[in-house]
């Protein structure tokens, strides 16, 4: 059953953007829908924060914004189970899912089963698809990347990263990919030859990377202390987060459409908003909490003025960003 609750906030709007880092919005969610009365394993919103694909053991199931008192349409018995990983192409036509061995795709009409595919023995841990879901970008724990090419029903795997690839990233037009990898490196490279274009090195092994739709600005996050924005032509660093705490984990990001913030989600139940030229935190917020502890599986942005997120306990949440102009 799916319970809505209307949870407006009083938190007066202030001109953050330009702001010190002291300065941080805070407030609580405006709506709170849930899509499943089970622990959730994974969760996708698309670009536009309208769709939200979650994954609950039992079921696969497309929620629309525009419709909250059902799902659009589910996947249910075997074609549900085991599912840990989801995606939601940038032009909302198609969707897909994994058992990190074996990836399937979907369109969004008529819920119609396009194609799947695995690569030998490789075991996914992350997935991305292009926005017009013609490229499919699988990172492997071999340290093996694999490129998809949906029309032509073709998989290019090329030998990115000597250990692990923790987490991947692909351009909107499927040209461009970033992954990142155990052997304390993040690589941004060409889908079409396997190329590399940049090699970004860290302290540590990289478990977080996230590329900006146009492949212009890159992030990465390793598991001590390295948060970096990097300039993917020249492969200089832009900026670092500015906080002190060490040991950050993300579980989803997604650069702004002027390349000017990036949103974050992370385990702890707590959505930040960072300015990529500097590295500060302009806003935060916390998550519901309806079973002891949640965390942040999926984040999006909403029209100009709002973000939504999607929590392990199945609550898609919908919250105000602070207002640059006041």
């Amino acid at each position: 059953m799916v319970k809505v609750a209307m949870l407006i906030s009083a938190v007066s709007l202030l001109s953050l953007f330009g702001c010190s880092q002291q300065d941080v919005h805070t407030g609580t969610s405006e709506l709170a829908l849930s899509h499943s009365d089970n622990i959730i394993a994974a969760s996708a919103l698309s670009k536009d924060g309208q769709l939200n694909l979650v994954a609950d053991g039992k079921t696969v199931c497309l929620w629309s914004k525009k419709q909250v008192k059902s799902p659009l349409h589910c996947l249910m018995g075997n074609d549900a189970q085991f599912i840990e990983l989801l995606d939601i192409s940038e032009n909302n036509q198609f969707y897909l899912v994994s058992n990190q061995v074996s990836v399937r795709l979907y369109s969004m009409q008529g819920n119609k089963h396009i194609g799947e595919w695995q690569v030998a023995d490789n075991i996914i841990n992350d997935m991305d698809i292009s926005a017009n879901g013609r490229k499919i970008l699988l990172g492997f724990r071999s340290g093996k990347a694999s490129i998809i090419d949906v029309k032509r029903n073709k998989v290019s795997t090329f030998d990115k990263h000597r250990l692990d690839i923790n987490s991947v990233s692909l351009s909107d037009d499927g040209e461009i990919a970033l992954t990142g990898s155990s052997d304390k490196k993040a690589r941004l490279w060409k889908t079409g030859s396997g190329d590399n274009v940049q090699e970004f090195s860290h302290g540590s092994r990289v478990n977080h990377v996230k590329i900006s739709g146009d492949a212009k600005v890159v992030f990465t996050l390793d598991a001590i202390k390295d948060r970096t924005f990097w300039d993917s032509s020249t492969g200089k660093v832009l900026a670092e987060l500015d906080t002190s705490l060490r040991f950050f984990e993300f579980n989803d990001s997604l650069f702004s459409a002027d390349n000017s913030l990036l949103l974050t989600g992370s385990p702890k139940q707590v959505i930040k908003l960072w300015r990529v030229s500097d590295g500060a935190l302009v806003a935060e917020w916390q998550s519901e909490m309806t079973r002891g502890r949640s965390s942040i599986l999926s984040v999006a942005y909403l029209a100009h003025d709002k973000i939504v997120t999607t929590n392990s306990d199945g609550l898609f949440e919908q919250w105000q960003l602070p207002n640059p102009s006041e």
